[in-house]
């Protein structure tokens, strides 16, 4: 296995024009068929990239037909190369403005859930005003998950990490991850960079371990190589 520097365990690589960083293990996320598939090309090109795949909610909802449209993508994802877990899924309260919207997300993230737990993979989930909802249902399932971007309430997230969840903290400061970063124990947590939606690239994963060690108050060299690790076991790249 190569030697990582650091871990960036949620980012975009499809859409991040500098491309990847040598010594930086990547995972890059698929949110719909076609970035599954860019995505995918991606790391199957570069030992130092792997690959989650799904159908995020906000592109769930924009198909009425879900179900008869999930059996197709659902078959290729399972075919797709260096696939370490399912997602983006899960719900998103905010874009989604009608119970049909919010049917159609349902649906698709359960269809996932059960996908994953047939392959043994873990989950990534997306929950945009929908936090509480998405863990309700993933209490149902026997799947690790990883809160990706995680904006919800601290003792969702305590929740979630005693349970069968980790959390992952993208370069973005607020009091309530604050909270829940001082709260969770460091083996709980793995550091993102979204880019290029947080982060403009896979490099401000740094600023990212920067924020968990001054607010843990803990040795950043210690941070780095605690969330690589957390990010090799939770994918279970070996």
């Amino acid at each position: 296995m190569p030697e990582y520097h650091f871990a960036d365990a949620h980012c975009h690589l499809e859409s991040c024009p500098e491309g990847l960083l040598p010594h930086i293990l990547h995972i890059t996320s698929g949110y719909s068929d076609q970035s599954n598939q860019k995505n995918a090309k991606i790391a199957e090109e570069n030992e130092n990239a792997w690959l989650c795949a799904g159908i995020a909610p906000q592109e769930a909802m924009k198909h009425k037909e879900i179900k008869i449209k999930l059996a197709e993508w659902e078959e290729g994802i399972e075919k797709l190369p260096k696939l370490v877990a399912i997602g983006e899924i899960g719900l998103d309260f905010h874009w989604a403005k009608t119970e049909e919207e919010r049917f159609l997300q349902h649906e698709c993230f359960i269809s996932q859930l059960a996908l994953a737990e047939r392959l043994g993979l873990p989950v990534v989930i997306h929950s945009r005003d929908a936090e509480e909802k998405c863990l309700e249902i993933l209490r149902n399932f026997n799947i690790p998950y990883m809160l990706h971007c995680f904006s919800g309430k601290a003792e969702a997230a305590l929740g979630a990490a005693n349970h069968k969840g980790i959390v992952s903290i993208p370069p973005l400061r607020n009091k309530e991850r604050r909270k829940f970063i001082q709260g969770l124990p460091i083996e709980k947590l793995v550091a993102e960079s979204d880019a290029p939606y947080i982060g403009k690239t896979p490099s401000d994963t740094m600023e990212s371990i920067k924020m968990i060690a001054e607010i843990k108050g803990m040795d950043e060299d210690a941070v780095r190589k605690q969330t690589l690790l957390n990010t090799l076991s939770f994918f279970k790249i070996k």
